[in-house]
């Protein structure tokens, strides 16, 4: 047998054999379960149309027959979400072969609403509307826009820094502000000369206080996040057997607060160094060594672009969350959330469910700061839902 192969030209005659062996198995495993709508993309969510049927035995099994075609309804909706097929061989007795497969649904059922319910003839059935996913929602929301209230900034300058860059510490938070605004999922108001005083906002209604009523207060609403940043500059000197290096440190801490409540929700910080110069015996070498003051500004606005820019690449990752209350006079429920945090009449919301994973909800109608939310199944009694905190899907 070693003579009939030559060197090389066993891996082609293995690889025929694997791939041979391949084709003979795979349609074991397929034309199982029905291809059509099923969920191809990991973390998506879809809404799948199932029938599910039961023989009824007797009159007095209608419930069971009930129960059971609703199981069978919600189990076909799951396998068109998307199923893994696995499958063996037994060798019994004799030469008897028997073969065995396993089906299991990939995706969960997130929450059902009932469409229909029906007897025919000796049959009941049961049509179904249903939420099937993956629950591990990790992505980060961009279809939302950020409203954003910027307060006035902390702005601190040691004495030992050189006394030209004070003017540049307020050119930065300016030019913060700006590189902010640029950002198209951002909606921002300035109020820079306005200083965040928290304790004061939660204590006081605008309705009785004097301030609110004669001059006002700068107030951030629900959905909305009040941003604070903070600027220090300092020196730092280190020094060595002959020269003594100077060093600028630009010290950003930018915080968000929710809006209401004025938690804090999210920061982020950055240190930044730049070589001022050297102070040793040699002159030339201190003239050479420090740099143009244009240069060292440029290079403090491009810190503040980068810190600027990855704060909001991470701060977008939080979800759109609001507490939900019920409206006694017209039996809905409402979120202070709208048009303004980007939201449309195709968004959904969801909550943690009892019976269910999630409790889904459409937007029955919004203006541009509320949002009138509908359970997925409509018999649901919302009045259990009133406080409970809901939080708005990024794919939709």
């Amino acid at each position: 047998m070693a003579r009939l192969f030559k060197k090389g030209s066993l891996q082609p005659f293995v690889a025929c054999i694997f791939f041979t062996s391949f084709a003979w198995i795979l349609p074991v495993f397929s034309d199982d379960v029905d291809s059509s709508n099923l969920i191809t993309q990991k973390n998506k969510l879809e809404f799948i149309t199932s029938v599910g049927r039961a023989a009824i035995d007797s009159p007095e099994e209608t419930s069971l027959a009930r129960r059971r075609a609703l199981e069978d309804a919600l189990y076909l909706a799951s396998l068109r979400g998307g199923a893994q097929v696995n499958g063996y061989s037994s060798v019994g007795t004799g030469t008897e072969l028997t073969d065995n497969f396993v089906v299991r649904p990939t995706t969960k059922i997130l929450d059902y609403a009932i469409l229909k319910e029906v007897i025919k003839e000796t049959h009941y059935e049961v049509t179904v509307k249903v939420a099937v996913g993956n629950s591990d929602r990790k992505s980060c929301r961009n279809n939302n826009l950020v409203n954003i209230v910027a307060y006035k900034p902390l702005l601190k300058l040691s004495p030992s820094t050189p006394a030209w860059l004070a003017p540049v510490l307020p050119n930065l938070y300016m030019a913060m502000l700006n590189s902010i605004e640029a950002r198209s999922n951002v909606e921002i108001t300035k109020a820079y000369d306005v200083t965040l005083e928290s304790k004061i906002l939660k204590a006081t209604d605008d309705q009785y206080d004097y301030t609110s009523l004669t001059t006002g207060r700068v107030r951030t609403n629900v959905g909305s996040f009040a941003y604070v940043p903070e600027i220090k500059m300092s020196i730092e000197n280190k020094s060595g057997p002959v020269n003594t290096e100077k060093t600028l440190v630009l010290e950003i801490t930018s915080s968000l607060y929710k809006g209401l409540t004025y938690n804090k929700t999210f920061t982020k910080s950055h240190r930044i160094s730049l070589k001022l110069g050297n102070n040793s015996p040699w002159r030339t070498v201190n003239v050479l060594s420090r740099p143009s003051n244009t240069l060292i500004v440029e290079a403090l606005l491009k810190s503040i672009n980068k810190h600027t820019e990855t704060l909001f690449s991470e701060f977008e990752c939080q979800p759109l969350q609001a507490d939900m209350k019920l409206d006694n006079k017209r039996n809905n429920l409402v979120v202070m959330l709208g048009k303004k945090h980007g939201l449309t009449l195709t968004s959904l919301a969801y909550t943690k469910g009892t019976n269910t994973p999630w409790v889904l909800f459409k937007i029955e109608s919004l203006t541009n700061n509320t949002s009138v939310l509908k359970p997925l199944d409509p018999r649901r009694d919302i009045s259990n839902l009133d406080g409970k905190m809901v939080e708005f899907l990024e794919v939709l």
